[in-house]
C-alpha cells in the first residue's frame, strides 16, 4: 500500500477497529497525529466533569472525536461541530452505533448567519471549546445566549506563560522559540465578531478571563490541567493545588523538538512555593457560566495506562457544607471489580493489623454505586517530612523515619512462613527465593511513604504518632514476603525522596536485611508486576521518544560541552590512543516500556589520561536506537580506582531508551578504536 494520508488512513483505522486496539495502533504508526486523534488520554481533560444524561451538549472543534466518545457517554445528546467533511466521516465511522449524536460541519468559509445553524432554536447545557479558542472567540456571546440557566461554558487551551514555553517548549500552534511569551509581535487585544478571522493564538490567565467577562460570563471557575489540556494525567483547581514535587511529567514535546533549558520539576516547586502556579501553569480548562456551584471536583487524577480491568480515576470532592471526601471510579466496566476491591482490601487489612491498631492504621472507604468513597485526610505524608528534613539537612530525622517505617512493617500484620501460591505466581512471577522469608497473608504492597499520613503538627513526635495509610489499592490476598514491601518503600524513597544521594542503594537495602539476591529477586517480582498491571505499552509520557522528537539539553547549547563534543578530538592528540574501555552497570530496570540503564564509563590511555566516553544503545539485529542521555560526576569513582589523571569526572550516566521487554540489546561503550559492550539477554 502506498503513501496513506492521515485523514484516509484515521477513516480506515475507525472503520476497521474498536478502541481497544487503538494503543497498538499508536505505538505502530509512531506519529503525533494518530496519538493525538485516537488516545483515549485525551479523555481526562472532561471526564471529572459534572455531565449527566438529562443535558445537550454542544461540542465545538470536535475535529475526529478524541472527546467525543466520552461525552456521549455521559449525556442525552451530543452535537459535535467539526471543520470539514473528512472530520465529519470519520465521526460518523467512529460512533456509527451512537443514536445520540449529531455533526455538523461548519467550515471558516461559512458566514456568521450560516454558523447561527448551531444555535437556531437550541438550547445546550454545556458547550465544549478544547483546542484553537481563539478561532471561536466571535461566537461567545452567542454561545451564551444558548446555554440554559445553570449551563456552562468550558475553554481548554494552552496558556501563553506556560512555564513549558519558559523552558524550551515551542508555541502551541505557530511554532517557534517564545513566540507566544513575546506575545506574536502583535498589541494584545480583544477580538470581536467584527474584526475577521483571528490567526490562531493562545493567552494569559488574565487575558481569557477579560475576553469572557466580555463576552456576557458573570462567573469563572478556573482548572489546571497537568501536564497540560492535550494529554492531562491531573487536573488540578485552586481549591487543591499540586504539592511539592509532583509536576515532574514534562516530557510532552511529540510534535516538535525542543531545548531543555532548565529542570522544569525544580522550577515548578518555586513557583508553587511563590503562589504563581496559576499564572505559570501550562494549560487551562475554563468554567465560565452565571454562577459557580458550591459542590463540585477540586482535583482529578487518571490512572489509566494500566490494564483495563485496573484504570481508574481519583476525585477529591467538596459538597455543599464544605467538606471533603475521595472517590474512586473504574474508568471501564472492566474495573468495577477492582473497585469493589478496594473496600475489601480495608476491611481485611484493618483485621490484618490489629495487632498494631495504635501504629498501623487504614482510612476507611466503602463502596456505593461502583465508587469507592473515603473521607479526605488533612494529614501530612512521611515523604513531605522526609522532603523537608534533607532539606533542612536533618538526616537524622529521615534515618529515625526508615528505621520506625522497617520496625513496623516487619513487626505488625501477622507472621507466617512465605508459600508460593499460583496467584502469587500470577502476579510477580515463579521466584524461588533461597530462604524462606517471612510473609503476611493479607498484603499491601504499595505501603510507600508518599501513602502514609501523620497528624499535622507531630512531625518531631513520628515514633509516637499513628501511620494512617491512606491508598490500598494493591493489596493481595495470599501470602508476600514482607521484606518486598519494606524493599518498594525503600527504594521508591531512595529515588524520589533523596534523590539518589548518599549511600548506594545496595548498602540502603542491606542496612535493613535485603542482599543482593533478594534485592535482585525482589526486581524480577516488581517487574512482573508491572507487567501485570498491562504496562507493557509505552505510556504517553514516554511517547516522545517513540515518535523520535528531540529534547536538547541547554549544555549543548553552550561552551560547557565543547569538552564532550571535543573527545574525539583529544584522542588523536594522545601519542597512543586509548588503552582500556572500563563500565559498571549500577542499575538496569524496565520502566512503562522503556530501558533505564545508570552507572559508569571510561577510558584509560596510554598517557594515563581517563576520559568519558561515547555511549550508543544497538538492539540484537544491528540497529541503534535513539538514546537519552544524562552525564553527571562520579568522584566516588575516581576514589576507588585511584584515578589521578582524569581530564573530568563526568563519568556517571543515565541511559533510557525504547525497548520491548523481550528483546536482547547492548550498550556499546566506545572512545577512539577502542570499544567495550556491556549485552542484555532477558534469560
Amino acid at each position: 500500500m502506498g503513501q496513506v494520508m492521515v485523514p484516509e488512513r484515521l477513516l480506515e483505522i475507525v472503520q476497521q477497529n474498536n478502541e481497544k486496539a487503538y494503543p497498538q495502533i499508536i505505538m505502530d504508526e509512531a506519529s503525533y497525529p494518530y496519538l493525538f486523534h485516537l488516545s483515549d488520554i485525551r479523555q481526562n481533560l472532561i471526564a471529572f466533569l459534572p455531565v449527566t444524561k438529562q443535558m445537550r451538549v454542544l461540542e465545538r472543534n470536535a475535529g475526529c472525536g478524541a472527546l467525543t466518545g466520552k461525552l456521549l457517554s455521559m449525556a442525552l445528546h451530543v452535537t459535535a461541530a467539526v471543520e470539514s467533511m473528512e472530520e465529519a466521516e470519520i465521526l460518523r465511522a467512529r460512533y456509527k452505533d451512537a443514536d445520540n449524536l449529531t455533526v455538523s460541519v461548519i467550515s471558516d468559509a461559512d458566514t456568521g448567519t450560516e454558523k447561527n445553524v448551531l444555535y437556531r432554536d437550541q438550547t445546550y447545557d454545556m458547550i465544549l471549546i478544547a483546542g484553537e479558542f481563539s478561532r471561536y472567540q466571535k461566537e461567545l456571546s452567542c454561545m451564551r445566549e444558548h446555554l440554559a440557566d445553570s449551563g456552562k461554558l468550558y475553554v481548554a487551551d494552552a496558556n501563553r506563560l506556560g512555564l513549558k514555553y519558559f523552558a524550551g517548549c515551542q508555541e502551541e500552534y505557530r511554532g517557534g522559540y517564545f513566540t507566544g511569551l513575546e506575545n506574536y509581535d502583535e498589541n494584545p487585544r480583544i477580538f470581536t465578531a467584527d474584526e475577521g478571522d483571528v490567526k490562531p493564538r493562545v493567552y494569559t490567565r488574565k487575558e481569557y478571563e477579560q475576553i469572557l467577562k466580555e463576552a456576557g460570563f458573570p462567573e469563572i471557575y478556573v482548572y489546571y490541567p497537568y501536564p497540560d489540556h492535550k494529554f492531562p494525567a491531573c487536573i488540578y483547581s485552586d481549591e487543591y493545588l499540586p504539592g511539592k514535587g509532583e509536576l515532574s511529567d514534562n516530557r510532552r514535546n511529540f510534535d516538535r523538538d525542543r531545548v531543555q533549558l532548565f529542570d522544569e520539576k525544580k522550577v515548578f516547586d518555586t513557583v508553587l512555593a511563590e503562589g504563581l502556579f496559576g499564572e505559570l501553569t501550562n494549560s487551562f480548562l475554563i468554567e465560565a457560566g452565571n454562577k459557580t456551584e458550591e459542590k463540585r471536583v477540586i482535583y482529578s487524577k487518571y490512572s489509566n495506562e494500566r490494564a483495563r480491568q485496573f484504570a481508574i480515576r481519583t476525585d477529591i470532592c467538596k459538597n455543599t457544607d464544605g467538606e471533603k471526601n475521595v472517590k474512586k471510579y473504574a474508568l471501564y466496566p472492566e474495573g468495577k471489580e477492582h473497585i469493589c476491591h478496594i473496600e475489601m482490601a480495608y476491611e481485611r487489612l484493618t483485621s490484618c493489623y490489629e495487632d498494631g491498631r495504635d501504629k498501623i492504621a487504614f482510612c476507611a472507604c466503602h463502596t456505593k454505586n461502583d465508587v469507592s468513597v473515603s473521607a479526605f485526610d488533612l494529614g501530612t505524608t512521611l515523604q513531605d517530612v522526609m522532603e523537608r528534613a534533607l532539606e533542612a539537612n536533618q538526616t537524622e530525622l529521615v534515618k529515625n523515619i526508615l528505621d520506625d517505617y522497617a520496625k513496623r512493617i516487619m513487626e505488625y500484620g501477622g507472621k507466617k512462613r512465605f508459600l508460593l501460591t499460583e496467584d502469587f505466581k500470577k502476579v510477580f512471577g515463579e521466584i524461588d527465593f533461597t530462604e524462606e522469608p517471612e510473609a503476611v497473608d493479607t498484603c499491601d504492597i504499595d505501603m510507600i511513604f508518599a501513602n502514609i499520613l501523620i497528624p499535622k503538627g507531630s512531625e518531631n513526635k513520628i515514633g509516637q504518632a499513628k501511620w494512617t495509610v491512606i491508598d490500598y489499592e494493591w493489596t493481595f490476598f495470599f501470602p508476600v514476603p514482607k521484606l518486598f514491601v519494606l524493599y518498594r518503600a525503600l527504594y521508591f524513597a531512595y529515588y524520589q525522596i533523596m534523590g539518589g544521594r548518599g549511600i548506594s542503594l545496595d548498602e540502603l537495602l542491606a542496612s535493613y536485611g535485603i542482599d543482593q539476591t533478594l534485592k535482585e529477586q525482589f526486581g524480577r517480582m516488581e517487574e512482573n508486576f508491572q507487567a501485570y498491571l498491562g504496562k507493557g505499552n509505552v505510556p504517553v509520557r514516554n511517547m516522545q521518544r517513540v515518535m523520535g522528537t528531540k529534547i536538547i539539553p541547554f549544555e549543548q547549547l553552550t561552551d560547557q560541552d565543547t569538552k564532550c563534543a571535543k573527545t574525539e578530538e583529544k584522542i588523536q592528540n594522545e601519542p597512543a590512543g586509548v588503552r582500556k574501555i572500563l563500565y559498571h552497570i549500577d542499575r538496569q530496570e524496565y520502566q512503562d516500556g522503556s530501558v533505564v540503564c545508570s552507572g559508569w564509563a571510561l577510558a584509560k590511555t596510554w598517557s594515563g589520561k581517563i576520559l568519558p566516553v561515547d555511549i550508543k544503545a544497538v538492539m540484537q539485529d544491528g540497529t541503534a536506537v535513539t538514546v537519552e542521555l544524562a552525564r553527571y560526576a562520579r568522584t566516588d569513582v575516581a576514589d576507588a580506582l585511584k584515578l589521578r589523571r582524569a581530564c573530568d569526572v563526568n563519568w556517571g550516566f543515565d541511559c533510557v531508551f525504547v525497548a520491548p521487554r523481550e528483546e536482547r540489546w547492548k550498550l556499546v561503550f566506545s572512545l577512539g578504536k577502542r570499544s567495550a559492550e556491556y549485552c542484555y539477554r532477558n534469560e
